[in-house]
């Protein structure tokens, strides 16, 4: 299974192997994340991919989950995966 995670520009463009992002999870309500990534591995399209959007694979990384942008901050989380294989894209 691989999630998918919307960042912003700067975000997006700051990503690195062993890096971390800041993001959302976009399901019936929007949940704010934070990402641990793991190694960026080259990303193969999806049909339903926006062509005006660019997006990035990392595998082998820890997401956390929180309902709110305050509990994010204070590591307050709903879920945590660990080992999971994550798509940015901005």
């Amino acid at each position: 299974m691989v999630i998918r995670i919307r960042v912003t520009r700067p975000e997006f463009e700051a990503a690195s192997n062993h890096g971390y992002v800041y993001g959302q999870i976009i399901r019936r309500r929007i949940f704010p994340v934070y990402v641990e990534l793991g190694i960026e591995s080259n990303y193969l399209p999806f049909p339903k991919d926006d062509p005006k959007t660019e997006y990035r694979f990392f595998k082998d990384c820890h997401l956390y989950l929180a309902e709110t942008e305050e509990q994010l901050d204070r590591e307050e989380y709903l879920s945590e995966s660990l080992g999971i294989a994550i798509v940015i894209y901005s």
